[in-house]
C-alpha cells in the first residue's frame, strides 16, 4: 500500500527522506522558502537542491505563512484525496530557550505553527505530523501548539503529544523534541521501540578516514570540513583528547583563551571548541554547528570540526545523502533537519497503522512496537 504525502517546511528533506526510503510513502509536494536569518534573504540556504537531489521531488519556494493550500496542490498536481499524510515542521528558532529574546517576546515566525491547521482543513489528511523544539509543548510559547490542538481537534482530529530525547530511539545525538501526531477520527499513541544501547560517537563515525582540516576526502566529497586560521588551531590543538573543553586549558595556555571562555563563570559556554567523547552520545547538533567556536562539534582526536558526512551521521541521515549549497550551508541544513532515522521510525508506525498493524500502547507505560 502506497500512502502519499506533502511535507511544508522540508528543508533539505531529512523528514521527507526519512519516509520516502522507508518504502510506504511516495512523496507529492514539499515547500520550503529556504530563508536562514530574515537578512539572509529567500533562497539562501539552497536546501530545495538537496532535496530535490535526495528525494526526487523539487520543492516549491513559498512563504507558508500566505500560502493557499490550493495554489500548491494545483502547482504539484495533486487533490485532497491523495494525501494520507501531512508534513509540517515549522522553524523553531522562535521556540528555542537557548535564544535569549525568545524570554522575553514572541517570535511572529511561531504563528507558523498554527497555519497547520489551515492546510489539514483543505486537505483532511488521514495523519499530521510534526516535530518541533521541546518549548513547543513546555515553554512560554506554547500557546501556539495550544492553538493549533484546538484547531486540529475542531477538524475531528486526536491529537498525540510528547516530548523525548531521540538519543533513546538510536540517534547518536542527545536531542530532545516534541514530537505530534495527529490522526483524523481515531486515537494514535506513536511510541518507538527504545533501544537497549545507546549509539555512540564512535559507532556513527569511528569508521571514516582521517581528515585534516580544509581538506575533501577523494571518495566522499561530503566528508569535508573547513580550514582554520593559525589562532583557531592553535587553540583547537590545545584542547585535550576525547571530550576535552577549553576548561581544561591551563594558566600557561590562558592566551588561547577567547572573551567567551570566561574562567570566572565556570558555566560560561563550556562547549565551544570542545570535543566530542568517543563512547558518549553527541550533544545536540543545531544550525550553528558549522564552527567549532559555537559548540561541541570538533572531532574527538583530529585538530578540525567534524566534517559533513561525519555531522550529517550523527543526526541521523544516511551515509549516501549528498548536500548542496556552500559549506556552511550544508552544514546548516543538517542542523535544521529532523533526523531522518527518526522520521523513517515515526514512517513505520504510522504506515502500520494505516495498515492495522500497529500494537496497542501497553497501559502499564510499556514501550509500543510494530506488530509483526
Amino acid at each position: 500500500m502506497q500512502l502519499g504525502f506533502v511535507d511544508l517546511f522540508s528543508c533539505g528533506g531529512g523528514m521527507s527522506s526519512g519516509f520516502a526510503r522507508q518504502g510506504s510513502f511516495v512523496p507529492l509536494g514539499a515547500v520550503d522558502l529556504e530563508v536562514a536569518k530574515p537578512s539572509h534573504g529567500i533562497g539562501a540556504t539552497g536546501c530545495n537542491a538537496t532535496y530535490h537531489a535526495n528525494v526526487g521531488l523539487e520543492p516549491l519556494s513559498a512563504d507558508l505563512s500566505v500560502a493557499d493550500p490550493d495554489e500548491i496542490s494545483s502547482h504539484f498536481g495533486f487533490t485532497a484525496a491523495d494525501i494520507d499524510v501531512l508534513i509540517s515542521c515549522a522553524p523553531c528558532t522562535g521556540f528555542s530557550q537557548k535564544q535569549s529574546r525568545n524570554h522575553v517576546s514572541d517570535d511572529p515566525r511561531n504563528q507558523l505553527v498554527e497555519r497547520t491547521a489551515v492546510f489539514a482543513a483543505a486537505w483532511k489528511p488521514k495523519y499530521v505530523v510534526i516535530e518541533n523544539v521541546k518549548e513547543l509543548l513546555k515553554g512560554r510559547h506554547n500557546h501556539h501548539f495550544h492553538g493549533l490542538h484546538r484547531s486540529l481537534t475542531g477538524l475531528g482530529y486526536e491529537v498525540f503529544a510528547e516530548v523525548h530525547d531521540l538519543k533513546n530511539f538510536g540517534l547518536p545525538q542527545s536531542r530532545i523534541r516534541s514530537l505530534i501526531i495527529a490522526k483524523l477520527g481515531d486515537r494514535f499513541d506513536l511510541a518507538i521501540p527504545a533501544v537497549t544501547r545507546l549509539r555512540t560517537v564512535r559507532d556513527a563515525i569511528g569508521h571514516l578516514p582521517s581528515l585534516r582540516a580544509g581538506e575533501t576526502n577523494p571518495d566522499d566529497p561530503m566528508h569535508v570540513c573547513p580550514n582554520m586560521g593559525e589562532a583557531s588551531m592553535a587553540r583547537m590543538r590545545a584542547i585535550p583528547r576525547d571530550g576535552g573543553s577549553w576548561t581544561d586549558l591551563t594558566e600557561s595556555q590562558a592566551h588561547l583563551r577567547i572573551p567567551s571562555m570566561n574562567v570566572n563563570k565556570p558555566g560560561s559556554f563550556p562547549d565551544i571548541y570542545g570535543r566530542l567523547a568517543w563512547d558518549k552520545v553527541a550533544p545536540t547538533v543545531t544550525r550553528e554547528c558549522s564552527h567549532p567556536g559555537n559548540g561541541r562539534y570538533s572531532h574527538p582526536e583530529q585538530d578540525r570540526l567534524l566534517s559533513v558526512r561525519e555531522m550529517a551521521l550523527l543526526q541521523g541521515f544516511p551515509a549516501d545523502y549528498q548536500f548542496l549549497g556552500s559549506l556552511s550551508f550544508k552544514y546548516r541544513q543538517i542542523g535544521d533537519a529532523v533526523p531522518p532515522m527518526i522520521a523513517a521510525q515515526i514512517a513505520n508506525a504510522i504506515a502500520a497503522d494505516a495498515a492495522g498493524r500497529y500494537t496497542a500502547p501497553d497501559p502499564a507505560g510499556g514501550q509500543m512496537a510494530l506488530a509483526v
